[in-house]
């Protein structure tokens, strides 16, 4: 009878540990870091916030460990990319829900605040999507020029529908042209305007949707204060309930909630 343990090191024990903070799509994105960096370099707190999406203190806290971990005795960055892959793997293949619910803020830079950023998720959420992308505002300005430029570029091979549906978009829709790129295809533009029976109904939500999977619902307003500067509070989600959300964009354009807009 063979009474043999096997040995985990403590460097996958300490990757695992972090790595269970982060959804399996973050992790397959840090192992991609790893597969393009040199063996002695890692990545930046920049990075990972940029990359990950996370907050000051999360991506503080895992460049510290990382760091750690590379400093290990025989340890590469190929070690770890591997590492990180078959951790990504396993969450993916584990049976479990992939449901997913985050906090999601806006604030003021000196707040560091340890949870993920407005503008970081909304980015990260744009970079990831594959299909269909739905962005739903109250006021969209020059402010969010960052945003609308990830967007553009999400769709410069033109393989994205992207839909765009404000309050009062006629009067916003020079601004969102002067920042879209002319060699990419615009997106599909609808507006909430007000009426001769209402002039105070607006379409006041904030929505991002990606491949009718993913969602940020947030207070936040697609402009530089609503994504870095104020306070604001949402979620992100991905679950199946997501679905309805789509349909429920799709049911404000087919009853002429609001109209077309001709870019």
């Amino acid at each position: 009878m063979n009474n043999s343990t096997v040995f985990t090191p403590n460097w996958i024990v300490n990757l695992a540990a972090i790595a269970s903070g982060l959804n399996s799509e973050q992790i397959l994105v840090l192992a991609e870091l790893y597969g393009n960096i040199e063996s002695t370099a890692l990545p930046s707190t920049t990075e990972l916030q940029r990359r990950l999406a996370l907050g000051t203190t999360s991506a503080t806290s895992l460049a510290r460990t990382l760091r750690e971990i590379s400093l290990s005795q025989d340890v590469t960055s190929r070690d770890i990319r591997i590492a990180l892959a078959s951790l990504a793997h396993g969450r993916g293949s584990g049976g479990g829900s992939d449901e997913m619910f985050e906090v999601v803020c806006t604030a003021p830079s000196n707040f560091g605040i340890p949870v993920r950023t407005t503008f970081a998720t909304a980015v990260e959420m744009v970079q990831a999507a594959r299909s269909e992308i739905f962005v739903v505002g109250y006021l969209i300005t020059g402010g969010a020029r960052e945003l609308i430029e990830q967007l553009a570029n999400a769709n410069r091979n033109g393989r994205l529908t992207i839909t765009l549906i404000g309050n009062r978009m006629r009067a916003q829709l020079s601004t969102l042209q002067s920042l879209w790129p002319n060699d990419i295809s615009p997106p599909t533009v609808f507006s909430r305007e007000s009426t001769s029976i209402d002039d105070i109904s607006a379409l006041h939500a904030k929505l991002l949707i990606c491949d009718g999977k993913t969602a940020l619902i947030t207070s936040a307003n697609f402009s530089y204060h609503g994504l870095h500067e104020n306070i604001e509070v949402g979620v992100k989600i991905r679950t199946a309930s997501v679905s309805r959300l789509v349909e429920f964009v799709n049911a404000m354009i087919q009853t002429g909630a609001v109209h077309p807009v001709k870019w």
